[in-house]
């Protein structure tokens, strides 16, 4: 069974896998494009004002970032861009309703592309003419594909990113690169309260790297689309996933603490103790990397170490893109100035804020991203994740997902339980999906 839905998957991830060169995607495939054949020169005409909604707040380093880009905008243009921060719990909510009522934005994001596959099935997102984006040979295929959706682009991409293992230098000299070596490790390291490893390990976008890893998978996708009715989590492979995450915990391989089961909590909590210098080693993304340097830690990047039967963990994979509102009084605006904001020189200059990897080939070439020791490593990363799904039925996966892992791992759900309550989580999933449909 391991075999076939590894098959499977690699249908999906064969686009990203074929920009593999060795251990890393071959992200200068192409020739580095100029600044100026990448669309960071404004093409619209001046308008009363830009709306921009971001998740981004005033406090964290993105904003200084995005703000840089929108005041070049306005010196190119004399169009003023309004920076608005609508929280990341209420985004989506917000835009299904406002936009239609012509109260959204004119431009959004950074999202994430499967937030931009609802928005696009919504008819939310303004569909974006490829033929006409500027360089765009310069951007990895696949960031392309995470923006489309039945054939048709509905935004452009700036980052790839994925988890990785985060661990603190000064603890963790070589990090370990098997599972068995990360076992070791961290069990020498906990003691006093402080831990060796540690990971959010009941929330799904994290446990997505076990799952996938071992052979699993959410819907099957063949020709080019994804088929609801295939679910994979209730399969061999996803059973013995599900046990790996549960045994994890209860025999101690690693020790943890007890708030990685605190679904509410374990993200503050751990991040908190890695902050302090408490946790040695963690499963993150780029978006932790901030927070770290101001915290003064020692940190570094490595890739996930390999699973007990030798294959590699593959994180969920994300790209960040930014949209226009198809609702828009401003639309060739609003397409004009997200075309501007994913140019290389901008790109850039997001980096400097949000420290991801940019799918602009062009923009590894600057100066602060060869100096990014990181860098390479994420691509290594993302060379081994699964594009997470862009369709909306993803949204219906998260909830029953989540109450089978709730009712396998705290617990300790015996063996023969393991496979009934995530063949229920399955069913639940194709159920919330019919009436979705409804």
């Amino acid at each position: 069974m391991r075999n076939l839905t590894k098959v499977r998957l690699h249908a999906f991830v064969l686009t990203l896998m074929l920009l593999s060169l060795g251990a890393g995607i071959a992200w200068r495939g192409a020739a580095a494009q100029d600044v100026a054949d990448t669309g960071c020169t404004p093409q619209a005409e001046q308008v009363d004002n830009l709306v921009f909604w971001t998740r981004a707040t005033e406090d964290l380093p993105e904003w200084g970032s995005l703000v840089a880009v929108a005041e070049a905008y306005t010196a190119a243009t004399g169009s003023p861009v309004e920076l608005v921060t609508v929280p990341d719990a209420d985004f989506r909510n917000r835009m299904s309703l406002a936009a239609p009522a012509g109260e959204g934005p004119d431009v959004f994001g950074p999202v994430a592309h499967d937030w931009l596959g609802e928005f696009a099935i919504q008819e939310i997102a303004a569909e974006i003419d490829r033929e006409n984006v500027p360089g765009a040979d310069d951007v990895i295929p696949v960031a392309f594909d995470s923006a489309t959706v039945d054939g048709a682009l509905y935004g452009l991409p700036l980052f790839v990113e994925s988890v990785g293992l985060i661990y603190n230098k000064d603890l963790v000299p070589t990090p370990p690169t098997t599972w068995e070596e990360l076992v070791t490790v961290a069990t020498e390291l906990t003691a006093d309260g402080n831990y060796g490893f540690a990971f959010p390990l009941m929330e799904q976008y994290h446990e997505g790297a076990f799952f996938n890893g071992f052979g699993s998978y959410i819907f099957n996708y063949e020709d080019g689309q994804f088929d609801t009715e295939d679910i994979g989590l209730a399969t061999e492979s996803g059973v013995e996933a599900a046990s790996f995450l549960r045994d994890m915990y209860h025999e101690e391989q690693p020790p943890m603490p007890e708030v990685v089961l605190d679904r509410a909590n374990q993200h503050a909590v751990l991040e908190g103790m890695m902050e302090a210098g408490e946790l040695a080693m963690t499963i993150n993304g780029p978006w932790r990397e901030a927070p770290l340097k101001a915290a003064g830690i020692n940190y570094g990047i490595a890739k996930l170490p390999s699973l007990p039967n030798g294959d590699p963990m593959r994180p969920f994979l994300g790209f960040q893109v930014m949209g226009a509102n198809a609702y828009s009084d401003n639309l060739d605006a609003a397409i004009d100035f997200i075309t501007f904001a994913t140019c290389t020189e901008n790109v850039i200059e997001l980096y400097e804020g949000y420290l991801k990897v940019p799918v602009r080939q062009s923009a590894l070439d600057a100066p602060a991203l060869q100096e990014d020791p990181n860098i390479p490593i994420w691509q290594e990363q993302a060379a081994d994740g699964v594009p997470m799904p862009n369709i909306p039925a993803m949204s219906q996966v998260w909830v029953p997902w989540g109450n089978a892992m709730d009712a396998i791992i705290p617990p300790n759900a015996p063996e023969e339980e393991v496979q009934s309550l995530l063949d229920n989580a399955t069913e639940q999933i194709k159920e919330a999906i019919e009436q979705s449909q409804q």
